[in-house]
């Protein structure tokens, strides 16, 4: 027999490894694939938001506005002549408007905000700590603002079906039928014909049910109170009073913003107890619903951020030390 019978293949050593160890570009070439596939999708949602969510945001705004100027046409109840119940002398707003929309507005923000500030690891820089503070305020304030537009949605529909008269209906309208009609009579048309208030005033003297000022401010004394039990109280704080002293504060809020509008003659009670009804009810869909119980899941901070070292580390598996070009 001779030797030349048996023939032998020789495999290099590199060949071998290479068949057999996986090479250390693969996983980047996957954390490449999930960054594009995550980059398109974020693109995706900010093309929706544009393209589909900002203009039922806006058109549903401007509706409001109309509505609230007397632009778009709404219905008007009548009333019964010399009826006391509507013959209060309009003295005011204890809690005016512009405090309630800026309370409403600054106030969620700011709570969040700070709350998640401080609740966040102090192990991490102070640039990981904003950025992830912003998310999640974003996130939550969206989810409040959503349900702040679903709250003022009913109550400017029910103001605009039932168009029931204040209880200074007749000081701030001044009703041309009012001046005719005798006893008890009741009048189903009428005109405003007052000169000592603006137009919006007197349009607004029969959008008495519900209370919008008692409906949103319930809505966001719920929804912060709410959250800082869920996101910033325990017995093992520090301090255990200063949370609910807070929480006691947005009640207090609500209870002032309500309350007041029977006192100063704005509101009659009913329309205050569906008003609060409003606003428990939304709040409890935004906080219950739309923020999931404020619920955070316990690896979401650590999977969304990551320390410089972590990203050295990372450079180092997956791309190798980096040699000075000769």
């Amino acid at each position: 027999m001779g030797l030349d019978c048996v023939s032998v293949n020789i495999t290099s050593s590199r060949e071998v490894f290479a068949g057999s160890v996986p090479s250390l570009n693969e996983p980047r070439r996957d954390l490449e694939l999930q960054g594009e596939k995550n980059e398109n999708e974020s693109k995706h949602k900010i093309c929706w938001a544009l393209g589909v969510d900002l203009p039922l945001f806006l058109l549903v705004s401007v509706i409001i506005i109309l509505f609230e100027l007397g632009v778009i046409p709404h219905y008007k109840s009548g009333f019964y002549c010399n009826d006391p119940a509507l013959s209060f002398p309009f003295t005011g707003d204890t809690v005016s408007m512009g405090v309630i929309l800026s309370t409403i507005i600054l106030l969620p923000f700011v709570m969040v905000f700070l709350t998640e500030l401080l609740l966040f690891d102090s192990s991490y820089s102070i640039r990981i700590k904003l950025d992830y503070t912003a998310r999640r305020t974003a996130i939550l304030y969206r989810n409040y603002v959503y349900g702040m537009f679903f709250n003022l949605g009913i109550v400017e529909v029910m103001k605009a079906i039932t168009g029931s008269p204040r209880p200074t209906f007749f000081d701030i309208c001044e009703p041309d039928a009012a001046k005719t009609c005798n006893g008890s009579e009741y009048v189903s048309t009428f005109e405003c014909t007052s000169t000592r208030f603006p137009i919006w005033y007197q349009t607004d003297s029969y959008h008495s049910f519900p209370s919008g000022h008692t409906s949103l401010s319930v809505y966001c004394g719920m929804f912060i109170a709410w959250y800082l039990q869920r996101r910033a109280f325990s017995w093992h704080n520090r301090t255990v009073l200063l949370v609910p002293i807070l929480q006691l504060l947005c009640l207090a809020y609500a209870a002032i913003c309500s309350l007041t509008r029977i006192t100063d003659h704005r509101h009659h009670w009913w329309d205050v107890l569906v008003g609060a009804a409003i606003g428990l009810a939304t709040g409890f869909y935004a906080i219950l619903v739309i923020s999931k119980n404020f619920n955070v899941k316990p690896n979401s901070i650590e999977d969304k951020t990551m320390t410089e070292s972590q990203h050295t580390v990372r450079t180092l598996v997956f791309d190798g030390p980096q040699l000075p070009v000769p």
